[in-house]
C-alpha cells in the first residue's frame, strides 16, 4: 500500500509504487509494469485531490 501524503507530487507516488513493485516481483517485472506504474500514481494523484463533502455517503449505504 502506498503512504501518500497530502503533498506529495505524480513523481514520489510513482517512486513509491515502483519500490513496492521491485520489492514483490523483482526488478525486471517492475521494469515491464513501468506504465501501469505511472498511470496508476497520476489515479491516485488525482483522487488525493479531491475532498469528499463530509456528509457524503458512500453509494453503497444508499
Amino acid at each position: 500500500m502506498v503512504n501518500m501524503k497530502p503533498n506529495d507530487s505524480v513523481e514520489e507516488i510513482a517512486v513509491e509504487l515502483r519500490a513496492q513493485a521491485v520489492r514483490l516481483w523483482g526488478e525486471q517485472r517492475a521494469s515491464e509494469l513501468e506504465e501501469s506504474l505511472q498511470q496508476t500514481a497520476r489515479q491516485l494523484w488525482e483522487l488525493g485531490q479531491v475532498t469528499p463533502h463530509r456528509d457524503l455517503e458512500p453509494g453503497f449505504y444508499q
